[in-house]
């Protein structure tokens, strides 16, 4: 397939459920089909070639489920007219319930993904584009979720994730001329400089842009080191400090640190 092909299709976001108690399996969508057949035919060779299963191998999966549930997912009935029947007891139906519950849920959620994907192809381009034209070594992809005018500059309130938020600080001619306003997409961008690491938990929760950051590599210069920091929800951030403040701390790999960012350091930068 042509790149040119490729860039014309569309973003989709495509999941399987599946359900697990510790670390085994409990359900997916072919062991559910497989109980929702026995439910409807109440005949388990029947049901097993339907559900795409070898006789033994349905007896093999449903004996695995009842083992990590506790209880019973199967009745035999003997005898009869037609033979005898396998049925699904009342623990069985509840979870061929919860699951048809749970998977509904799940598609809704993997349809609002798929609205979302729908941004992606110009975020990628835009991260792509930002990556060749600027030195800044951190660039987090951000929403705007509060803008406050001052005498001077604007405080753009920034979500990089659920629990990560920044603050950038810009000219009024700059905000204009970016036309930035809640809801927009934006890049931040900080210089590796620009960072300031120190020892201990960031002050109070309402610190604006002081975080906390577990030092997962460094890389020693002859007069300045580079660190990578892991920080919330796994973002990373690039940072570089002088050796003597460094080896004032001592830090080593996996060692937790406060950083802060003055919000005149976070530069915004939007699709031209």
């Amino acid at each position: 397939m042509t790149t040119d092909r490729l860039n014309s299709l569309p973003f989709s976001v495509d999941a399987e459920l599946s359900l697990r108690i510790g670390d085994d399996a409990l359900a997916n969508k072919k062991r559910i089909e497989l109980l929702r057949q026995i439910g409807l035919t109440e005949n388990l060779t029947k049901a097993a070639k339907i559900a795409g299963y070898s006789y033994k191998g349905a007896w093999d999966t449903i004996e695995q489920m009842t083992q990590l549930t506790g209880d019973r997912l199967l009745e035999r009935h003997a005898g009869g007219k037609g033979g005898g029947r396998t049925c699904l007891t009342d623990r069985g139906k509840q979870l061929l319930k919860n699951f048809d519950l749970i998977s509904a849920e799940h598609a809704r959620f993997v349809q609002r993904l798929n609205r979302l994907a729908n941004g992606l192809e110009a975020d990628y381009a835009l991260l792509t584009d930002i990556a060749m034209k600027t030195s800044a070594r951190n660039q987090l992809g951000a929403i705007i979720v509060s803008m406050l005018q001052g005498p001077v500059n604007d405080e753009i309130g920034l979500m990089v994730n659920d629990r990560l938020k920044l603050t950038a600080s810009i000219t009024h001619e700059s905000c204009r001329e970016l036309q930035l306003e809640i809801g927009a997409k934006v890049f931040a961008l900080i210089k590796a400089s620009a960072i300031e690491v120190t020892l201990g938990e960031p002050s109070t929760a309402t610190d604006v842009n002081e975080f906390q950051g577990t030092v997962d590599v460094l890389i020693r210069g002859d007069r300045r080191s580079e660190l990578q920091l892991v920080i919330e929800e796994g973002s990373r951030l690039i940072v570089t400090a002088d050796n003597t403040v460094l080896d004032s701390m001592q830090l080593r790999r996996s060692m937790q640190v406060r950083c802060q960012v003055d919000p005149s350091n976070v530069i915004l930068a939007v699709a031209a």
